[in-house]
């Protein structure tokens, strides 16, 4: 059996060492952007009868590698490829899951569709927002607890270590990650702005953190304020070092000015966004994710 692997143009680097991982070669396919935005995928090797794994990052500009990875999925499938696995690191749109507002798309589940219609038959997705996302699609998704790559990184910090969810939403998260290094857990409940994008308006703490050394985990950081006003919160609380750890590095605008200038002793996040040159700073770690992606696509393998 013929197994295949692409990649798109999100994230080539992480591709690349998957495809060393797992000693199959990337193949070969044309991307063309045209200078109306418009894009065009041609897979350059013939996949007949082969199983295709096809990795793309859902990250900004992530519409347009949206719409890309659906083209590199109706290609496979349309040149009858026997089955086609969408690899996704980072799943933009999972936030969106749930209609906050009258009159909103629930986007998460158009995504779904989109992808799943474009010809995709698996999924592989590390650290989704919400498990409800994997319910908006009816083929099978493999979801990877991507936090769990850290767990070393953790277990060699010295002191009274405490985890923390940044919120409610995330627990369930932090719980799994907490009970993984037998830590104890705290609860930052947040209290979000509907009116401005990426904003948290006030943050209290539940739980002991004073005297600790607090580590923030959560599945993504975006600008950064929700993770640096947590920081100011348990500094406050009497924490004396303050840590973050985050799968997915989706940075935007002033993302690095705010978590440097926060009291973050470090942050460490994944690979499974692409970081630029200009989104590193002092106080940043990247740990790779691509064994564990590695591993999921090793199992189906024929």
């Amino acid at each position: 059996m013929k197994n295949l692997l692409f990649s798109g143009t999100a994230n080539r680097p992480l591709a690349e060492i998957i495809s060393k991982n797992l000693k199959i070669p990337l193949s070969q396919a044309e991307v063309i952007r045209f200078a109306d935005s418009e894009t065009r995928v041609r897979l350059e090797e013939d996949v007949e009868g082969a199983d295709v794994f096809i990795v793309q990052t859902l990250s900004n500009p992530v519409d347009q590698n949206l719409v890309e990875l659906a083209l590199f999925l109706d290609s496979a499938k349309s040149h009858d490829a026997r089955k086609v696995t969408a690899v996704i690191p980072y799943f933009g749109y999972a936030r969106q899951d749930k209609e906050h507002r009258a009159g909103e798309a629930v986007s998460a589940r158009v995504v779904a569709k989109m992808i799943q219609t474009a010809g995709a038959e698996r999924i592989i997705t590390v650290d989704l927002h919400s498990d409800m996302v994997t319910g908006f699609f009816n083929i099978h998704v493999k979801h990877v607890f991507g936090l769990g790559i850290f767990n070393d990184v953790v277990r060699k910090m010295k002191g009274d270590l405490v985890i923390v969810a940044p919120d409610a939403g995330g627990a369930k998260r932090a719980q799994r990650f907490a009970d993984e290094l037998n830590l104890p857990l705290a609860i930052i409940e947040k209290k979000r702005s509907l009116d401005k994008l990426h904003t948290v308006d006030s943050v209290r703490i539940i739980g002991d953190v004073k005297g600790h050394d607090a580590i923030i985990v959560d599945d993504v950081i975006v600008a950064g304020s929700t993770t640096a006003k947590a920081s100011y919160a348990l500094k406050e609380s009497g924490a004396r070092k303050v840590y973050a750890f985050a799968t997915h590095a989706d940075f935007v605008g002033d993302t690095v000015r705010t978590l440097s200038d926060s009291p973050l002793n470090g942050v460490w996040v994944s690979d499974t966004i692409q970081i630029t040159a200009a989104q590193t700073f002092d106080k940043l770690h990247i740990v790779s994710s691509s064994d564990i992606i590695s591993e999921e696509i090793g199992k189906l393998l024929r």
